[in-house]
Parts: C-alpha cells; structure tokens; sequence
C-alpha cells in the first residue's frame, strides 16, 4: 500500500513538473509560426502598446480579475504560452495558469530577450521610441565618480520595489563613498540591449568606469556593501 501511494505521489509531482516549462527565443520563433498559437503577453496595456511579439494576445497579469475572465477562452487542449519583460510576471502567470489545467510554456527571458536576440517585434505605425539614455551619457555616468552603482528598475516590477528602500537608505547613507543612479528599464530598452541586460532589477557596480559587480535580482543592505568595500580596496 504504502509503495502505490509513493509511486502515485511521485506520479503527481512529475506531473505537476512538466506542466509548466521555459522556453527561448528559438522555440519562441516555432511557437508564433504556428496557426491559432495561444500566446499571452502578460504586461500592461502600455508596454505592450510599445512592442510586443506577433501573434500575442495582450492580458495584463496585474488586472487579476480581468486576468481570469480572459483565460477562460482558452483551449486546455493546446498549450499557452506566456511572456512578460523580464520573467517575473510571466512565471507568477505560468503557475496560475498551470493550477488551473492548463499545460504551459514560459518565455523568462521575455522582452529584453526578445529584443537582445534582435527578434521580429510587432509596433503601431505611430509608436515612439523612448530616447533614454544613449551609450555616451550612461559612459559620463559611469566616469562620473570612482564608484557608482547603477539599478535598472521599473515602476511595475514588485522585486524591485522590494528593493528600492535598501538603495534608498544605500544612496542617503553611503553619500560620498558611492554614487547611485537609478535607470528606468521602460524608458532605456536600447541602452539594455547593448549592455546585455536581461532581467530587473539589476545591479552593476562600475570602480573607474569598470564594472567591479553584478546582479540580478534582489540583493541585500549587507551584499551589496560587502561588494562596494571590495571594491574600493
């Protein structure tokens, strides 16, 4: 008895496993080359309005109820495919998604990997283009002082929000040991790609202009520290 409920439990979790995968920009270009392909931009309305994959059907993750009205037009039969910029909303989407039956694929490298990999995006004829930030002004930036610590982040993203107290108090307490610059990841898509940013937050540490540290994601008062004493030896 006890061996069938093992091997039922270890049945369930192996399919709870392959209901959900992550995909690249490779199967991301088989996937909207097939017909009736039920692709979701989970973004919002806005972002998507600035560039999107084709084929996609924008459905903002952040509107839950809308959310969950939207879905219940999708086939369980076939698979859904979903993206957002950066992975954090697409993933929190994926598992919703897969609790509710539905077999699912996510694209985690999302946007800024869509558009790192220069891949086909769809625009309005009138879209605009952030300006942002060219790669002179990011280069006087980072010259700017012997230490600076630049954060990519964005009003939507909840890490980093998380985050944003301990630059806060980093920036206030640290003044004069290292400057902190805050760079929109909406408004500098260009500036992103060229320095291969993939995912927010992210935190690079420049000492003379030279990256020291980076990374992405969520990091600690004491870390990042830790890494700005490193660096300033």
């Amino acid at each position: 008895m006890k061996k069938l409920l093992f091997t039922a439990l270890i049945g369930i979790a192996c399919l709870q496993v392959n209901a959900q995968e992550k995909i690249d920009a490779k199967k991301m270009e088989e996937v909207i080359a097939k017909p009736q392909t039920q692709l979701l931009d989970v973004r919002t309305a806005g972002e998507y309005a600035g560039g999107h994959i084709p084929n996609s059907v924008n459905v903002d993750w952040k509107e839950k109820e809308k959310f969950e009205e939207s879905i219940k037009n999708l086939d369980k039969d076939q698979p859904v495919y979903v993206y957002c910029l950066g992975g954090g909303r697409s993933k929190q989407a994926a598992e919703f998604l897969t609790e509710k039956g539905f077999k699912v694929y996510d694209y985690s490298g999302g946007m800024m990997d869509w558009r790192s990999a220069e891949k086909p995006e769809i625009k309005p004829n009138n879209a605009k283009e952030a300006k942002g930030l060219s790669t002179e002004d990011f280069d006087k930036i980072i010259n700017s002082s012997e230490l600076v610590l630049v954060n990519f982040s964005a009003v939507w993203c909840a890490p980093c929000q998380e985050l944003k107290p301990t630059i806060d108090k980093i920036e206030k307490e640290q003044a004069g040991k290292v400057k902190v610059v805050r760079i929109d990841a909406d408004q500098n898509k260009n500036l992103m790609k060229v320095l291969n940013v993939r995912g927010i937050p992210q935190l690079i540490l420049y000492k003379n202009a030279e990256q020291a540290w980076n990374k992405t994601g969520v990091a600690t008062e004491a870390e990042i520290l830790a890494q700005v004493k490193k660096a300033k030896k």
